[in-house]
Order: C-alpha cells, then structure tokens, then sequence
C-alpha cells in the first residue's frame, strides 16, 4: 500500500476513479435520465471523467501533501454538488439551477422536508471522501516530489480533449444539444452533472449581463414598435366566446395539408375536416404559420399563450424562463376568474416547463407523473394519444 501510494499520480487516480464511481452510481440511483440504446449508454458511462481529471488535475500543480489536500477539497467540493442535485432530484425531478440558487433562503423553512428526503445509503457519496482523508494523514509517502509542470498541463489539457470527444459523440446522437437547451435531463444524461453546472453557469450570466446592459430606451422602442403596429379587435368576433371554457389541443407537427387529405380514397382526418368546415358555431383559421425556431414546440406554446415569438437561437422557454410574462392564462384569470390546468404526456421538466409554466400564469401542471407510463401506452417522447386522452 505504501509502496503504491508513494506517487503523486497514484493518489490522483484513486481520487478520480472515485468521483467516478459515486457519480455513475447516482445516474441509477437517483436520476430518471431516461437512457437508450448503446450509445447513450456508453457516454453515461465515461462523461463524469472529463470534468473530474480536470478539476483534480489542477492540484497536480501543487507541491507535496499540499496537492492530496487540494485533491481533497476539489472531491469535497464536487461531493456536495452532486448531492445537491440528488436532494434536489429526488424532491422536484429536476436539476438545480443558478436561478434556483438565488431562492436557497426558502430552505429555512424546509428543514425538515430536507431531512426526510435524505436516505441511508447517502453514504456511498461521502465514502471516498472519508477514504482520502484517511490515507492522507496515515501515509506520509504522499510527501512526493512535485509533478512537473507539463505532466499536470497534460493531465488537465487531457480532461478538456476527453470533454470535446464526450461533446462530440453526444452530438452525434442528439444534435444542436447545447444551443436548443430542451431539457436539463439531456444535458446531464450527455454531458454529465458536473459539465451541466459549468453549462448553466454560463447561461445564467449571459441572461445576467443582458438585463444588466437593458435600459429605458430598450423599452420606449419596444412600445413606440407595438403602438405602431396596433391592430384593433375585429368587432364581430371580440367576446364572441365569453363565458365559455376554452380547451386548446396542441398537435405535434400537424400541418394544414392534412385537412380535407385523401389516402386510397380515404379521410385522413375526418374529425378535423368537420370542424375546419363547420358553419355557424365554428371559425376557422387558415392563414396561420407556426413560425418556430430551435425551440419548436416551446416556441409554439410560447406564442400561442404569450403573442412572442421565440428566439433565434435556444428556448425562451429556458433560457428566458424565469422572466415574467402576460400570458392569455394569467388575463383570463385577472380579467374573468378563469382556472386554468396544463395537461402533458411527458415529464415535467422537458422544455423547462414546470419552471415557465409558473411564469405564464397556469394554475396545475398534470405531466407523465400523473399518468399510466407502463411501456404499451408509449411511443417516442410519451403518451399515445388515445390513452393520453382517456386518462386525461
């Protein structure tokens, strides 16, 4: 044991396949991070290392004990963000965010929720810690020589090649992963927990310094454009439907070529071409573009509800999800009471949607949760349609 340890590297290494090991663990213990097929397999199995040989290898700069120690802080540090996402997961199946940070006063009030969350074998994040600590006092040969400057470059420089190499594969299987930012599951399912805080990091200080650099004339501009472009309510339809209750079913990629389409002579949809054709109780609207960007079907609901269109890069749904927005939900509420409730067969983190849904105004959020997930009701991203109905 000494023997091994008598090397600076041997010590590194220990540490690393550690972290390793703990946070491997936690991808099934904890996280439902949805894995398929080979190849999402293989880059849950290797992206905890590009981060993890980064950041300890930059104790390898340090002389002596001094770079166990700092080896030590650095798994330390890595330890209680890990945790903290897996507190966090367990309790809202979601992944911590800076913008949740910034709410961590409310844990005051939370205590014992916290506590009842945690589970006996939470141990297994802190056992390495333990371990290292342990054979940092009782083997004095980890006073080696320094490692040269070089070999801890290479070694840092190596966990920043292996991160682009895990990127790379990762785009291969689910392409424009970064800047469409659909949900923060595909981001650690690919990249892995500790990459995906370095991500988020970096989104919320440019959301930050965008506001920091907005003014007054960004506004006066914004509503000289409206005010300029107002167009008034036709007067034969404004409140046509007051009082009614208003239930809006959004189709994945349905088009208007589909309306009045035969196949062999057949219908293609039937029920819709009713409607679309209905005469005294029914409007129907043609000339309608959908108008999305890389957040497709985010930014379909976000003009639908908010009259904006999405960004030209990324999700306003994520990357503009904590913004406050005056939402159809929210005037219905204010203007005539209305209750509203969102209705989705996926699971609520997809498109940041339990996060932005707050924002628009809805009042309950019924995601795959509440529904029958058993492997005959799904297809693709969720529910089929028929049982989604059904139960909804």
């Amino acid at each position: 044991m000494k023997k091994i340890f008598s090397h600076k590297l041997s010590f590194f290494v220990l540490a690393v396949v550690f972290v390793w090991a703990k946070t491997y663990a936690s991808y099934f213990l904890e996280f439902n991070l949805g894995v398929k097929g080979s190849t999402q397999h293989m880059l849950l199995f290797i992206n905890p290392f590009s981060f993890t040989i980064a950041a300890l290898g930059l104790a390898l700069f340090a002389k002596g004990r001094r770079s166990a120690i700092w080896i030590i802080i650095i798994d330390a540090v890595m330890t209680f963000a890990l945790y903290a996402n897996v507190l966090f997961y367990r309790f809202f199946d979601d992944f911590l965010t800076f913008a949740n940070l910034k709410q961590a006063g409310n844990l005051g009030n939370m205590s014992d929720g916290v506590f009842d969350i945690m589970a006996f074998h939470d141990i297994i994040y802190f056992v390495d810690l333990i371990i290292l600590i342990a054979l940092c006092v009782k083997l004095p040969e980890l006073k080696a020589s320094q490692l040269k400057k070089r070999w801890a470059a290479a070694v840092v420089l190596g966990g920043v090649v292996l991160f682009f190499i895990n990127l790379a594969v990762a785009e291969t299987d689910r392409p424009e992963l970064l800047t469409r930012t659909f949900d923060r599951n595909y981001i650690v399912k690919y990249l892995g927990p500790y990459n995906y805080m370095i991500y988020d990091g970096v989104q919320a200080a440019q959301n930050a310094s965008q506001k920091a650099y907005a003014s007054s004339d960004d506004l006066t501009s914004v509503i000289n454009y409206t005010n300029s472009h107002y167009a008034k309510p036709n007067d034969e339809y404004f409140g046509a439907a007051k009082g009614k209750n208003i239930i809006k079913i959004h189709l994945e990629s349905f088009q208007t070529f589909l309306i009045d389409y035969k196949l062999n002579g057949k219908e293609v949809t039937p029920f819709l071409n009713k409607l679309a054709h209905g005469q005294n109780d029914m409007m129907y609207f043609d000339n309608f573009f959908h108008q999305t960007g890389q957040g497709k079907t985010a930014d379909a609901e976000l003009m639908m509800d908010n009259s904006l269109y999405g960004l030209p890069e990324g999700s306003a749904f994520v990357t503009k999800g904590q913004n406050t927005y005056q939402s159809l939900p929210a005037i219905l509420n204010q203007k005539e009471g209305y209750t509203s409730a969102v209705l989705h067969g996926d699971y609520k983190s997809f498109w940041n949607r339990d996060q932005v849904y707050k924002q628009i105004g809805y009042d309950k959020f019924f995601d795959a949760s509440t529904y029958d997930m058993s492997e005959e009701n799904l297809v693709n991203l969720g529910l089929k349609d028929k049982p989604f109905f059904e139960e909804s």
